[in-house]
């Protein structure tokens, strides 16, 4: 367990790993249409990267490098860096389970809630790749009874799924038989949540940093402004406070000042 980072980390390479071994039975199928093995052997780079990626971060931040290695599973995580040793990518599959069972999914539900915008970002890397992947190989399907597609080898229905995913849309490459079009329709539906969650993240991590600096200085200060309306309204009753408090300050100097027979400054 002293090798097991936050929960999202873990549940985003929980999903990568089963998503490889998906890849490598889905190659394995007899009659397996070859533009779509070739969709899988791209997606399959990536996920090495991430793997060799995840094996790099766990060994060079473990407590004991020799705990990780021989009693942590360690040396299946750097094996299954290896094409043809995926299948081990499924002990870390275990090892989230583990984690899961361990830790308790109340605590899981409360730190994924803590850490709301770093899980939004893993599910949202996730979800791309997921997007590109089925949607190529759903569109390359769809497709290929035409003739007259032009979305024909696993790079044009990448690129279309990318393009589509992020709202640019080109139009150098578009589906046109009716189950193609289903599959854009999905494709552009899901790209555009993704894409509007990963926006939002960018604006929390601009923001954040200023309001959680101004929070403290209030907290250290003892005053916290209340924001838009309120505040206007506080500040407000503050000024007319202050200026009816040297009305009064001027009043008195006023009557200081005049002469003391005036039976108008007679108390």
């Amino acid at each position: 367990m002293q090798n097991m980072k936050d929960p999202g980390y873990e549940m985003f390479i929980a999903g990568v790993s089963i998503l490889s071994v998906f890849n490598l039975i889905y190659e394995l199928l007899p009659g397996t249409d070859i533009a779509t093995v070739y969709v899988v052997l791209t997606i399959n780079i990536f996920l090495t990267a991430a793997f060799v990626g995840d094996f790099l971060y766990r060994f060079f931040t473990t407590p004991s490098r020799s705990y990780y290695m021989v009693h942590d599973w360690g040396w299946a995580d750097l094996l299954a860096i290896a094409p043809f040793f995926r299948i081990l990518r499924l002990i870390r599959v275990a090892k989230a389970y583990r984690f899961i069972s361990r830790y308790g999914t109340g605590n899981i539900r409360r730190e994924l809630s803590d850490r709301r915008a770093e899980s939004a970002v893993y599910l949202l890397v996730f979800v791309v790749i997921l997007i590109i992947e089925f949607g190529s190989i759903g569109v390359l399907y769809a497709e290929r009874p035409d003739p007259s597609a032009n979305i024909v080898s696993a790079s044009d229905a990448m690129w279309w799924a990318y393009v589509t995913i992020t709202t640019v849309g080109y139009g150098d490459l578009y589906p046109i038989t009716n189950e193609g079009r289903i599959v854009g329709i999905l494709v552009m539906t899901t790209g555009v949540g993704v894409f509007a969650t990963f926006a939002g993240y960018i604006g929390h991590k601009l923001l954040s940093p200023t309001k959680v600096k101004e929070k403290k200085e209030d907290e250290v200060s003892g005053t916290q402004e209340p924001p838009g309306l309120d505040r206007f309204v506080k500040e407000s009753e503050a000024r007319e406070k202050e200026i009816l408090a040297r009305l009064e300050r001027l009043e008195r100097a006023l009557n200081e000042r005049s002469d003391p027979h005036d039976p108008a400054t007679k108390p």
